[in-house]
């Protein structure tokens, strides 16, 4: 049986599944630490996209004297400002441009058209722009799921995903199978999970983790 026929469609293409529970508080994500100073510089003009409900990100650049706005339609404290510690706007500056912009574990939780209306949105504001994402980590719930029928990704991947009337047996449940799911996307019990493909959207992979990506597109 070949894998291209075991599903129609390339991409999730409903409705965003996110409901909030994959906001992280405490500290600043370990690869925005490691872009400042290094992809973030003194000076710069940043656009946090999709900040989250704790801002933990915008407000470490803050700290070091980073001009940033924090933006999150859903996660939002105030109306219009973002540019203060501990502010998340619900709307973006109006004709701002920024030296920066860049989105945090956002991509990985949107569906593939979503992420095609966040990339096309940063890139018309910035002259950089930077996208980190989750990796294996996400193959890895995905298989975990799939091989235990969890309650929540298996009902999903029968409804979205899989097309045949007999469910797959293990045998069906191939690395090649995960890794199409994965790209596609799935819910889980915290919200909505993918593993993008942005090299698909001219983006330069600088730096890989088991569990995290960082990718660059620089228009200068």
């Amino acid at each position: 049986m070949k894998l291209t026929d075991l599903f129609e469609k390339q991409y999730y293409d409903g409705e965003p599944l996110e409901t909030g529970g994959t906001s992280i508080s405490g500290k600043a994500a370990p690869a925005i630490r490691a872009l400042y100073g290094d992809l973030i510089d003194d000076g710069d003009k940043v656009l946090d996209y999709g900040a989250g409900k704790y801002g933990r990100n915008s407000d470490y650049l803050r700290a070091r004297d980073i001009k940033v706005y924090a933006y999150d339609p859903f996660n939002f404290n105030v109306e219009e400002g973002g540019w203060d510690e501990g502010e998340i706007a619900k709307h973006l500056p109006k004709g701002e441009r920024f030296d920066v912009a860049f989105t945090c574990f956002v991509l990985n939780v949107v569906p593939h058209h979503v992420e095609v209306q966040v990339i096309r949105d940063t890139e018309k504001r910035a002259k950089r722009v930077i996208h980190i994402t989750r990796n294996q980590d996400v193959y890895d719930l995905a298989k975990r799921g799939l091989i235990s029928k969890n309650r929540t990704i298996w009902p999903f991947f029968l409804e979205e995903f899989w097309t045949k009337k007999k469910p797959p047996q293990v045998e069906d449940i191939t690395d090649e199978l995960i890794q199409r799911f994965c790209e596609f996307g799935f819910e889980t019990s915290k919200g909505f999970q993918r593993i993008p493909r942005l090299e698909d959207h001219g983006y330069k992979l600088v730096r890989k983790t088991s569990g995290v990506k960082t990718y660059i597109k620089d228009k200068r």
